[in-house]
């Protein structure tokens, strides 16, 4: 389905990131993330940030937690960055690659999350249904 420009500059194209935190790096990562937001600024359209409400799933359905094997002492969370689409954010991923200090605020990640989980990412294309 083709996407009119008024939904491309809303935010087509998503990457999501999810992370399994120790409560006690709960602090050191929010900072973390928000330096990284200022560097995203090189033309992301906007980045969200959720931390896991509830572990209850309706009868039938797994709670996202179970499915990434979070543990009681972590904590769940989601990012949201959205972009115009997928040229859009290569464009920005380009920028920030010419940023000197962007490696080393990304390397920081790792060792802030759950020991032996690595940050599950993935790239989203809106679907528009005809309802």
């Amino acid at each position: 389905m083709s996407k009119s420009g008024s939904e491309l500059e809303e935010g087509g194209y998503v990457q999501l990131f999810v992370y399994r935190v120790p409560k006690k790096n709960h602090d050191p990562l929010q900072k973390l993330l928000q330096d990284i937001v200022k560097k995203l600024q090189h033309g992301t359209l906007r980045s969200e940030f959720y931390s896991l409400y509830s572990n209850e799933a309706f009868q039938g359905f797994t709670t996202i937690a179970s499915t990434f094997a979070a543990l009681p002492d972590e904590e769940f969370w989601v990012e949201l960055d959205h972009y115009k689409g997928c040229d859009h954010r290569d464009q920005v991923m380009v920028s920030l690659g010419k940023d000197p200090g962007a490696g080393a605020l990304f390397r920081q990640l790792g060792p802030l999350v759950s020991q032996g989980y690595s940050i599950v990412m993935g790239e989203l294309e809106a679907m528009h249904l005809d309802l």
